[in-house]
């Protein structure tokens, strides 16, 4: 089984360092047949607020959550559970998936990025002759 490798908050290649990160997204991955989606929990966000890239076999979701005073005569929060400030997740993507092919959604504070199989890495029949 191929299975993506997870790197949260870290930068990878030669060198790995930590990303002053303040929080980190909740993920889940699925597999299909032809595809891998990956999920991510970004409540409150607009798609302007994150940014998603794929370089050297590493895909990345970056951004930052601010927090909003609604009412002007509020002059802090007396309790907060919700995160705030940037959040980095990186993965880096097995040889059986096309980068050049990832397709993201944004609904209801859900990102979902599918991701598609080589057509020389799907599952196919052998006939005999």
């Amino acid at each position: 089984m191929t299975y993506l490798q997870v790197f949260p908050r870290r930068i990878l290649g030669t060198t790995t360092h930590r990303i002053d990160t303040n929080w980190t997204p909740k993920v889940d991955i699925r597999e299909a047949e032809d595809t891998y989606a990956i999920e991510f929990d970004l409540p409150g966000l607009e798609k302007s607020d994150f940014n998603i890239t794929v370089k050297e076999s590493i895909l990345t979701v970056e951004g930052e959550r601010k927090i909003t005073v609604t009412d002007p005569g509020d002059k802090y929060y007396h309790y907060l559970e919700r995160p705030d400030g940037k959040f980095y997740r990186s993965f880096r993507l097995p040889d059986t998936i096309d980068g050049n092919t990832v397709k993201g959604t944004y609904k209801n504070g859900v990102l979902i990025l599918e991701l598609h199989k080589k057509e020389e890495t799907k599952p196919h029949a052998i006939k005999i002759k």
